[in-house]
């Protein structure tokens, strides 16, 4: 019960910090390399211009083997078979009464191994809209500190013996079983 609120509680967080910041953002944090991570896109509004986001593709980053990608109603998911390496997760609204309407947000869930070696995970993401779509891809300049206007969702990896800051798993709020 007290992880499952827990789980609730940084959804909630989340699709918040995605409406402030207006990116397709992933739970911030860190996760143990070499484990199962359960990943949680949050989408707060449709692109700039448009009325409704009508699709979202993931990029799976190199070293992460998708176990599984969870549906959504009223959506089409396309995902590599369980256990690729790399691919695209894709999630397409089935009709414009099912595409994320304006400001409404969700959350498009996964999960997979993440890759043994600790260090930064960026999975870029694309939101199509009924008007354009948002690129969210950028990666930051090597020695620069200037964030990217459109970044790619990041992961950290930690050694298997660091402790994570990790969020609590949101598995349960979102239908991982």
């Amino acid at each position: 019960m007290k992880l499952a609120l827990q789980s609730l509680a940084a959804t909630a967080a989340l699709c918040a910090a995605a409406a402030a910041s207006a990116h397709v953002t992933l739970r911030a944090g860190t996760a143990p390399a070499g484990s199962s991570y359960d990943a949680a896109f949050s989408v707060g509004h449709a692109c700039q211009g448009a009325q409704a986001t009508t699709a979202l593709a993931v990029q799976l980053p190199p070293g992460f083997r998708l176990q599984q990608a969870l549906p959504r109603p009223g959506w089409t998911l396309s995902a590599p078979p369980a256990g690729t390496p790399g691919g695209e997760v894709r999630w397409t609204a089935e009709s414009p009464e099912a595409a994320l309407q304006g400001h409404d947000k969700a959350v498009f869930g996964l999960r997979g191994m993440l890759p043994e070696a600790p260090g930064t995970l960026y999975f870029p993401v694309r939101q199509i809209c009924d008007v354009g779509q948002a690129d969210w891809v950028q990666l930051p300049e090597p020695g620069s500190s200037a964030k990217p206007a459109m970044p790619a969702a990041r992961l950290e990896l930690l050694a298997p013996d660091q402790p994570a800051a990790q969020a609590a798993p949101v598995g349960a709020a979102h239908g991982f079983h």
